[in-house]
């Protein structure tokens, strides 16, 4: 990594723990990435933001952060709000200004996650034929499979991280097949995962490092399997996103990778932290993990819950794509915008008591996978995933607890705990 980056990481943290403190002070709120009692528990801080400023601006983050439902729901349908920062001049230069040009590359070359109308549409149509509905279906005997074979692997042991024997293989062992990636790369291609996220919400440089080097790893070995499946297509997902065709339309070889990248990214760690978060709020709430167990047909409905109170992703970006006045807020072209996904799953107005978790809510309200374009486009799959994952924990363990109290991670835009230690 450039040394002027390092420097730059080393200085901006400095500058978001004296900004953030000065912040709180002048506005009441405040909300620090690095303050280890926000990301112990961040609810209070989306809460007191979306109480006291709904459309906050953080001169911390030098962007505004929005936290009442609607609001959100409107932000992320609004077409004058995009997800491109290439779109803007200015903001783009001097995010690139340091990097390397393999780097640069990479940038510039984005998933459709971070894709704007029209290419965004063109990409995710492509990608949607990948994860057709009759072919999500398809593959629940094969998640049961997998689920029961992490399970079995603990054996009799009287405590068991279901995080490292669960909740982390599953979704890497899926998406690697889906993929269809050889059984003996597997290993690897969930440590480079792994290093992948270290680079989310940190201003640590070795972490970064490291998630760079991984992110290059990934991309190189997308690009030599795509080639291999070009020539010899088989029954998986690479070989579908080859052949996708939409009026004369194919992804391109850097489209082609990235999506395959987001599709490891998006499919392994919100569903790792959906189970893992999902299991530790049943612990925290044995009355009602017990009554899943009596009634397994309320999982789907569990899961929205779990969804709700505890997202796996905390929040997601747009830039301001044109002035707009937002329930009398001036924003301007080029501002950065955050969307506060706790914020709005417990806003108040759209959900009845939203600090306490029912599995049997009606309807739980939530944006956890998104809204509008960018609604995750492996939602029904982190799913089904999440309830074969519950519905064999219940058939195989009469009696579950908290072995030690788990250390949730230190991400500010991925929450989950980092181990689940429970006495079987």
């Amino acid at each position: 990594m450039h040394i002027r980056q390092r420097i730059q990481l080393a200085v901006g943290k400095a500058y978001v723990h004296g900004r953030s403190a000065i912040e709180g002070l002048q506005h009441g709120v405040a909300f620090n990435p690095y303050d280890k009692s926000v990301t112990s528990n961040p609810y209070p801080v989306h809460n007191r933001m979306r109480e006291l400023r709904p459309i906050h601006y953080s001169p911390t983050w030098q962007a505004y952060w929005v936290s009442r439902f609607d609001w959100v729901q409107e932000i992320l349908r609004d077409k004058r709000f995009g997800a491109d920062v290439r779109q803007h001049p200015k903001r783009y230069e001097r995010v690139t200004k340091y990097m390397s040009p393999r780097r640069r590359e990479l940038f510039d070359n984005p998933s459709m996650l971070d894709l704007d109308p029209p290419d965004h549409t063109r990409v995710r149509k492509l990608a949607q034929q990948g994860f057709l509905h009759k072919f999500i279906q398809s593959l629940e005997p094969r998640i049961r499979e997998i689920v029961r074979g992490c399970l079995d692997a603990s054996g009799n042991e009287k405590i068991v991280d279901f995080v490292d024997s669960l909740a982390k293989p599953l979704p890497a062992i899926v998406i690697a097949e889906m993929l269809g990636l050889p059984k003996e790369d597997h290993d690897q291609f969930a440590h480079w995962s792994e290093e992948l996220m270290l680079g989310t919400g940190t201003a640590d440089a070795d972490k970064l490092e490291r998630s760079l080097k991984a992110n290059y790893a990934l991309i190189d070995y997308f690009r030599q399997v795509s080639e291999a499946k070009a020539e010899n297509p088989g029954d998986d997902m690479i070989s579908r996103l080859i052949s996708a065709e939409e009026e004369g339309d194919k992804l391109s070889g850097n489209e082609l990778y990235n999506t395959c990248l987001l599709l490891l990214v998006a499919g392994h760690e919100t569903t790792t932290r959906l189970i893992g978060n999902g299991l530790y709020l049943l612990m925290q709430h044995p009355d009602q993990f017990e009554q899943l167990r009596t009634n397994p047909d309320m999982i789907p409905q569990a899961i929205e819950e779990m969804l709700r109170f505890e997202p796996p992703v905390q929040a997601t970006r747009r830039f301001v794509l044109e002035d707009v006045d937002f329930h009398g807020t001036a924003l301007k072209k080029g501002q950065l915008v955050f969307v506060s996904i706790p914020g709005a799953n417990r806003d108040p107005s759209i959900n009845d008591s939203p600090e306490e978790f029912h599995i049997d809510r009606e309807n739980p309200k939530q944006v956890s996978f998104g809204y509008g374009i960018h609604l995750c486009i492996g939602a029904s799959l982190a799913r089904m995933e999440a309830r074969v994952a519950f519905e064999e924990i219940l058939a195989r363990y009469d009696h579950l607890e908290l072995a030690e109290t788990p250390v949730w991670g230190n991400n500010p835009f991925f929450r989950g705990v980092d181990a689940l230690k429970l006495s079987t």
